[in-house]
């Protein structure tokens, strides 16, 4: 993008909320700038095929790419990078530098899973992501270890290449249908097996499963770090609380950009 400092609405966090946000606000005519720290889409870019999205059959990517279209076609900026602070009087702290805006909407969606367990996995047979990671566990036996709909829907994307697929769920399963062919099983997870890598799970029932890895979407925490009761600063999405489906991310992303255009309206 062609860098510019002073914007009238400043999304933090490209994905369906903050997409969402930035195209309404800058469909009402304000000058808006939708950073990401990665690139934008947020989890879109890592569903396969979209499930329970009104009206649409597709995948997330192209989901993503037609949101994005959309964004800047009513005129957003997308910006790659970190915002590493949001100051009083709305000063972002960028990696290309500060730039300024007269209201923000925080859309920075949540924290990985992870696990209350001894030890630090990461990469080594615990994962957050199937439509990444999945491939290569291709032939061996996966758990995922989480209670919701997004834990269902990874662990369906996972049957396309684990020999079998597991649910571990540390609560009362909260998915809309029960994932076809998959064992669920409610429970705890007490330990990680495996010396170099993962090998298993170890239930607080003392049950151990046989796992080649294990994808975790439990203790995620809503990215917080840039929400204040700042005036003019509104926040969008899972950061927001917001149920975890795609529509309700987008509705409040549209909510989000509606407040921010009001308030700026009434200044």
């Amino acid at each position: 993008m062609s860098w510019d400092s002073s914007w009238d609405v400043a999304v933090v966090g490209a994905g369906i909320a903050g997409l969402t946000a930035a195209r309404t606000a800058a469909g009402r005519g304000l000058r808006v700038c939708a950073w990401d720290a990665l690139s934008p889409g947020g989890r879109l870019v890592n569903i396969g095929e979209v499930v329970g999205y009104p009206g649409v059959k597709t995948t997330g990517p192209d989901l993503m790419s037609a949101l994005l279209e959309e964004a800047m076609g009513a005129g957003v900026e997308i910006a790659y990078g970190e915002v590493t602070a949001l100051c009083p009087g709305f000063t972002l702290a960028t990696e290309e530098g500060d730039a300024t805006a007269r209201a923000v909407v925080v859309a920075t969606g949540l924290t990985d899973g992870r696990l209350d367990v001894p030890g630090d996995w990461t990469g080594r047979g615990v994962a957050t992501c199937a439509t990444c990671d999945g491939p290569l566990y291709a032939g061996k036996p996966v758990v995922v270890v989480g209670d919701d709909e997004w834990a269902a829907h990874e662990a369906r994307e996972l049957t396309a290449f684990a020999s079998q697929v597991t649910i571990v769920a540390p609560g009362e399963p909260q998915w809309s249908a029960a994932p076809d062919g998959i064992q669920v099983r409610r429970g705890t997870v007490r330990a990680v097996l495996g010396e170099d890598r993962v090998t298993g799970l170890a239930l607080a029932d003392g049950t151990e499963l046989e796992a080649g890895g294990v994808f975790v979407y439990t203790g995620a925490e809503p990215r917080t770090g840039l929400v204040s009761d700042t005036p003019g600063l509104f926040a969008a999405g899972d950061v927001a609380g917001t149920a975890p489906y795609l529509v309700a991310a987008a509705a409040d992303g549209l909510r989000a950009g509606l407040a921010a255009v009001d308030f700026l309206e009434d200044s």
